[in-house]
């Protein structure tokens, strides 16, 4: 199972080399959302399922989830689009754009593939280290679970996140995958064999570009970037790509 997994992520992933010169690349996104449990998350406040792989991720022999970002999806979604937002719009509440009125949007898809040997598994949304409840929207959103940037070669200019409503299977990758129910917004989480589309028509999935010049960028997208959820790789948990914008 470890060598179709492994041939699954190398048919999978693509390697992007043109763009600008890349920003330097800190050990963790600049500007992202802090929480203070981030350097030692609490097992013990964990869904169950959660806490078991978490507690075992040094033992080597213990199968775990690998979440990795696909990077087709991501390019051939890329859209650029102006959007006017209300003074009492939950997307400036939720710190999404910089300010009310016309704004500039980068948008785009970003898929998550779990290519692990293990399903992730979460459970029902509930207040906690992984979820947090919108008053603005009325449901719990997934709390850090994606960060973007956009970089010159200068550095940083425009910083985005997910939003997320909720980690489910959307789209199956592996066909040998074919889990008796499938995760949603109820019981979360990302089979093995299965991915999590977040759609560039979602709220919030875009990064403002308002007060960005023209030129030639690199969008950086980081997903589990504070390790809060447990996984065999972070070191595939990064994707960049290069946008020109207009």
């Amino acid at each position: 199972m470890l060598l179709r997994s492994a041939a699954l992520a190398a048919t999978l992933l693509t390697a992007c080399s043109d763009g600008p010169p890349l920003a330097p690349l800190d050990a963790a996104p600049r500007d992202a959302p802090a929480r203070p449990d981030a350097a030692a998350p609490d097992a013990t406040a964990l869904p169950d399922a959660a806490r078991t792989a978490d507690a075992s991720l040094s033992d080597a022999a213990t199968p775990l989830p690998n979440l990795v970002l696909l990077p087709e999806a991501t390019t051939l979604s890329l859209d650029i689009d102006d959007t006017t937002f209300a003074e009492d719009s939950c997307s400036l509440l939720e710190m999404c754009i910089g300010a009310p009125g016309r704004r500039r949007l980068l948008r785009f898809d970003v898929v998550t593939a779990n290519l692990g040997e293990a399903d992730l598994a979460l459970g029902a949304p509930s207040e906690g280290p992984l979820w947090q409840y919108s008053t603005c929207h009325m449901h719990f959103h997934f709390r850090d679970y994606a960060f973007y940037e956009l970089v010159s070669a200068d550095g940083v200019v425009a910083t985005g996140h997910k939003q997320a409503f909720c980690l489910m299977d959307t789209d199956q990758v592996d066909p040998d995958s074919n889990p008796a129910s499938p995760f949603n917004c109820e019981n979360q989480g990302i089979h093995r064999g299965w991915s999590d589309r977040y759609s560039a028509h979602l709220p919030c999935q875009w990064i403002d570009i308002t007060d960005v010049l023209p030129g030639n960028y690199l969008l950086r997208v980081r997903i589990n970037y504070d390790h809060v959820l447990p996984e065999s790789n972070y070191a595939d948990n990064l994707l960049e790509l290069p946008v020109t914008i207009p």
